[in-house]
């Protein structure tokens, strides 16, 4: 009886040892922490339910046996990646979606050409309600706001479907430096072929070699504390400002308001840090040079400026003449209807007016001459001074002394021309 007892118990424990699964079934693989014993139906995982089989991808990412070794720079200038994460419309590609997971997270580990900035769980937090639409997306529409938002240089999406060809993942790699992005695909006859995975993972891996650029640091100084400062379509900030950027040739742009723009185009050698001190000048005039300003408030009191000949004084004593030449007229014609009636007209030795008029007559005689020679003196010395002094707007002062001069010497003329002498 105690062999037997010793016997059953043994077999007990053997059955127990046989049933029970190894403690070492849950850690295989690249330190996922993640069940890869083959039962995957049981796992059944979709979308919504893959941030809980990467937590652990965050911690330690495991290799996938690439080489991904090169030059190794600063931590702060490498590349900063973000894998979204793997869409999978298929039940049949759901339920092996943590294992491709994890092949994705080993080929986008961090390394000496980029780093891995966010993992899956955060990336969900940060994106909220637009996570779903930007895992779908594979345009640059779509995609440069997710970028933004994780401060991403590249972005990566996956999807895992049954297409015509077999299955296939394609991948959606965004370059935020030349927003575009770059397309790959690989096929397979079966999502759980290790093959399979382990050929997405590479292809991923070229893919982020290719396009993995160390960044460029560029500080601006600019005097104008208000300034804007844009790099190509980017905007850097306000003022001073230091920002991690893509290298290469670059368009820097320093704008304020009342201020002349700077624009140059600089150099930015990748992994290195370039200093470009900036001084924007006024775009009025000159502190020490205020002549313009006050030729602007001249020019605006003066208003809209007149022709230039009726600014000066010459016309309007030439029409002046010309009035006191009509008036001499007037006048030596009343002169003249005197003289007509001063004749004996009926032949009786006696004058047909009287000496008051002709007394009258003789002064109206006088008063025409005087008016007709000192009017067309004014006009004859205005038109002179309009002519030949064009620049000049002073009245002619000998005016008044001709007229006088000439009332004397033209009386004989006038009286011939009327007709009448007293």
């Amino acid at each position: 009886m105690r062999t037997l007892g010793i016997s059953l118990s043994g077999l007990i424990a053997l059955s127990l040892a046989l049933v029970a699964p190894p403690a070492h079934a849950q850690q295989d693989e690249g330190g996922f922490g993640l069940d890869l014993s083959g039962s995957d139906s049981a796992q059944s995982e979709t979308p919504d339910t893959q941030d809980a089989a990467s937590e652990e991808e965050e911690v330690q990412p495991g290799g996938i046996g690439l080489d991904l070794s090169g030059e190794t720079s600063s931590p702060e200038l490498l590349p900063r990646l973000v894998l979204l994460g793997l869409d999978t419309p298929e039940r049949a590609g759901a339920a092996v979606a943590s294992r491709w997971l994890r092949m994705l997270y080993g080929a986008a580990r961090s390394n000496g050409q980029w780093v891995l900035s966010a993992p899956l769980k955060e990336v969900r937090q940060r994106l909220g309600g637009g996570y779903k639409a930007a895992l779908r997306c594979s345009e640059p529409s779509c995609l440069a706001e997710p970028a933004d938002q994780l401060e991403a240089d590249l972005v990566v999406t996956a999807r895992l479907a049954l297409e015509d060809a077999g299955w296939t993942l394609r991948l959606w790699t965004y370059d935020r430096d030349r927003n575009k992005v770059e397309v790959d695909a690989v096929t397979g006859r079966n999502p759980r072929d290790a093959k399979f995975q382990k050929a997405g993972a590479e292809l991923l891996a070229e893919r982020l070699k290719a396009l993995a650029r160390p960044r460029a640091v560029l500080k601006v100084n600019v005097n104008v504390p208000q300034a804007v400062v844009r790099l190509g379509e980017r905007t850097l900030g306000v003022g001073g400002v230091e920002a991690r950027v893509s290298p290469g040739e670059q368009n820097l742009i320093v704008e304020a308001d009342e201020f002349t723009p700077y624009a140059k185009t600089i150099t930015l050698p990748p992994g290195e840090k370039t200093t470009v001190e900036v001084y924007l000048e006024s775009a009025g005039p000159a502190p020490d040079s205020p002549s313009e300003v006050v030729a602007e408030a001249t020019r605006k009191s003066e208003g809209p400026s007149a022709p230039s000949i009726l600014r000066r004084p010459a016309l309007y004593t030439a029409v002046v003449g010309l009035l006191t030449v009509g008036a001499g007229v007037v006048v030596g014609m009343q002169a003249k209807e005197i003289a007509d009636r001063a004749p004996d007209a009926d032949g009786n030795g006696i004058a047909d007016i009287t000496r008051r008029e002709r007394i009258d007559g003789q002064s109206k005689a006088n008063l025409s001459t005087a008016l007709m020679v000192g009017g067309a003196a004014a006009v004859g010395g205005s038109v002179a001074w309009l002519v030949l002094v064009p620049t000049h707007s002073e009245p002619p002062k000998a005016a008044p002394s001709v007229a006088s001069g000439g009332a004397s010497g033209g009386t004989t003329g006038l009286h011939l021309v009327l007709g009448g002498s007293f």
